[in-house]
């Protein structure tokens, strides 16, 4: 048995270039870091099994219109997830997320989609996505968001708004965050990984349509730790206790 903690950092930038009301193509840059830490009694080896864990994304967003309601998404991405002292080249993966969904009335937009993410250890992680947009009332809507500072594959988010400057919202979504790790290490080029099942409440505030902040608290359910040699085979495992998460964003757009 042990405890740890996270500390996360994400920031981001991105383009969208629109040549008509349905059809547009960007894209973004970010880059962030979570530091663990673990206490004595950590139970992955009998120590700290990483630290300092670097993320790095870049990705294109393609958005296109067909027949007179059916649109497509298309999200090609490269990510590098790595500690500090590992392998640039070794922590590269690939991913891509398609949607394609259909406006059904004037409160509801929906369609199948799915994810496509290569891993580290040369596997392929493939699950399925629901593309939703339903205002369920003058107030209330349903939708596939990307969360916060994501790592892979979309949430669903049930969102009120309380006027023009004021929502809010219940996010829930699957984590998985899979890194390579240093030479230096207990597990020198190992694998690391941590999952989990966030529960997220937000409040969001746009005092004006350049500016956006929010606040967000919640918890993580079904966490786990894995920890991995350079193949990919399990080494260690743990699972960890529900565990409280919190924390804030800010959005500029111009």
């Amino acid at each position: 048995e042990g405890a740890f903690a996270v500390d996360r950092w994400f920031v981001s930038a991105g383009v969208d270039y629109g040549w008509s009301p349905r059809d547009s193509v960007g894209i973004s840059f970010g880059g962030g870091r979570s530091s663990y830490e673990f206490d004595e009694s950590a139970d992955l080896g009998g120590q700290a099994p990483w630290e300092e864990i670097n993320d790095t994304r870049i990705s294109l967003t393609g958005r296109f219109g067909f027949g007179e309601t059916g649109s497509l998404i298309v999200i090609p991405t490269m990510r590098q997830y790595r500690e500090d002292g590992a392998s640039s080249s070794d922590s590269q993966t690939y991913g891509l997320l398609a949607a394609a969904f259909w406006k059904i009335s004037d409160t509801l937009t929906i369609g199948p989609g799915v994810g496509v993410f290569s891993r580290i250890e040369d596997s392929t992680r493939v699950f399925p996505i629901l593309a939703i947009d339903w205002d369920i009332g003058d107030r209330w809507n349903l939708s596939t968001g990307g969360g916060l500072a994501a790592s892979q594959g979309p949430g669903l988010t049930l969102s009120y708004t309380l006027n023009p400057n004021w929502s809010f919202g219940l996010t829930g979504r699957y984590e998985e965050i899979e890194f390579r790790l240093k030479e230096e290490g207990p597990v020198p080029g190992g694998i690391g990984k941590d999952e989990a099942i966030p529960l997220v409440l937000s409040a969001r505030l746009d005092p004006n349509p350049k500016v956006s902040l929010s606040a967000f608290a919640g918890i993580e359910l079904g966490g786990k730790l894995t920890l991995m040699d350079e193949f990919g085979d399990t080494l260690e495992e743990s699972d960890y206790d529900p565990a409280p998460l919190f924390g804030a964003t800010f959005e500029f757009r111009f």
